[in-house]
């Protein structure tokens, strides 16, 4: 007997899309509005109406949605809509500014509408799937929950290709604040934020030292870049990174020729600060943009750089993963082990990784002693005798390398 779907259920399944479509429509109106010319506060306002819309949407699939999708791709979109709210507010500011032309400007509109669009088709498929599960209807939940994803799927590759249209807007116009002098050393310095634009001035006989400091609410470790980009054919910039005790952590370097940008990147632990100094190369004079952001380099599995904060895994699973840098080491607590053999195979996704694999035992003990491949892009195998029901450690590092890889275990 099919079950009865309740009034309660079915008005809000029939709503659902509706309600959607409605800020589909209010987004785009925002977005008319930007066109027409805004001030900075108020492409600020944009930006949390944008987070506050889209995430409003993204609360009724996260209440439905985990079971068509996985928690990871509902947290994919919810990412995807914060990214999608700055990109707004990049093309915002860009078109105030003047930097934006027609054609970027309807890229930005597209991508807005294009991703709202697949949230709504998401959010009417997972809808659709649960009310088939409820009705006891199996294989049109299941359709249902491909059509979920496939239009998430779309969704992030909307949220992409916005993030192409905005790429080459000038980094002048997202800068909130100016620099304050004096800050000619690490003693003598403006603190600032990571994330945050700041415009700048090399004069005669000058240098300039900011202090950022990089947090992570997961504690963990990132790759951040540094970029410097000059608002004049004069200033040929040069650019020092100093650790939090004023050591130095990267000397001077500069850009080939006045006028260039100028990047860099560093590894940077949770909770530490750092000094960038900007200078002028040979005495070069004029104005700047400086940005530090993180790159969220790191894999969905970090921290787990020990045993301590080993990602559990089962055997047979499979794992994508990345080994970011020579600091990086990628822990793995196996479990559910039935045989007396288990192979670890390491499918390289980089033609640079050069993987070293280790397995301990439970206690910590060295099962196998790290191996690795005779070169660098390899795929590569081992195997250990094994316990059944015993939990072992697989520990992956790069050989002075880095790069993505696919890891999975069998019998």
């Amino acid at each position: 007997m099919k079950k009865k779907r309740s009034a309660k259920g079915s008005v809000w399944t029939k709503q659902m899309p509706l309600i959607l479509i409605a800020a589909t429509g209010i987004l785009l109106t925002i977005v008319y509005f930007v066109y027409r010319g805004l001030t900075h506060s108020q492409c600020d306002s944009i930006f949390e109406q944008t987070t506050d819309r889209l995430h409003a949407n993204l609360d009724a699939i996260k209440i439905k949605g985990e079971l068509a999708l996985g928690q990871e791709k509902v947290q994919e979109l919810s990412d995807g809509a914060q990214k999608v709210a700055l990109h707004l507010k990049t093309c915002c500011l860009s078109q105030q500014g003047g930097n934006m032309t027609g054609e970027q400007f309807q890229s930005c509109m597209s991508g807005a509408r294009d991703y709202e669009t697949k949230i709504v088709q998401v959010a009417t498929s997972v809808s659709e799937a649960q009310a088939a599960q409820q009705q006891g209807n199996s294989s049109l939940a299941e359709e249902k929950k491909q059509q979920a994803k496939e239009a998430a799927s779309a969704a992030l590759d909307s949220e992409k290709k916005l993030a192409e249209a905005v790429k080459d807007l000038s980094l002048i116009t997202t800068i909130k604040r100016a620099e304050q002098e004096p800050n000619n050393s690490t003693h003598q310095y403006n603190q600032a934020e990571i994330g945050v634009a700041i415009a700048g001035e090399i004069t005669t006989d000058d240098s300039d030292y900011f202090r950022f400091k990089y947090e992570d609410a997961k504690n963990r470790r990132d790759v951040v870049g540094v970029h410097v980009e000059p608002q004049g054919a004069t200033l040929q910039p040069s650019v020092a990174l100093f650790n939090e005790d004023r050591s130095s952590a990267l000397g001077w370097n500069s850009a080939n020729t006045p006028g260039a940008n100028f990047d860099l990147t560093f590894i940077a632990e949770p909770g530490k600060s750092y000094y960038v100094a900007v200078a002028g190369q040979y005495h070069s004079t004029g104005k700047y943009a400086l940005s530090v952001n993180p790159k969220k380099a790191y894999d969905q599995y970090e921290p787990n750089d020990d045993a301590a904060s080993a990602t559990a895994i089962n055997f047979g699973q499979t794992v994508e993963a990345n080994i970011m840098d020579q600091g990086d080491r990628d822990y793995y607590r196996l479990s559910g082990i039935k045989g007396a053999k288990v192979v670890v195979q390491l499918s390289n996704k980089s033609t640079t990784l050069q993987p070293l694999i280790s397995i301990l035992n439970a206690d910590k003990s060295i099962a196998l002693n790290g191996t690795m491949p005779n070169a660098a892009g390899a795929d590569f195998t081992v195997s250990f005798t094994a316990e059944a029901g015993k939990e072992y450690y697989i520990v992956i590092e790069g050989h002075f390398s880095t790069g993505q890889y696919s890891l999975t275990t069998h019998g």
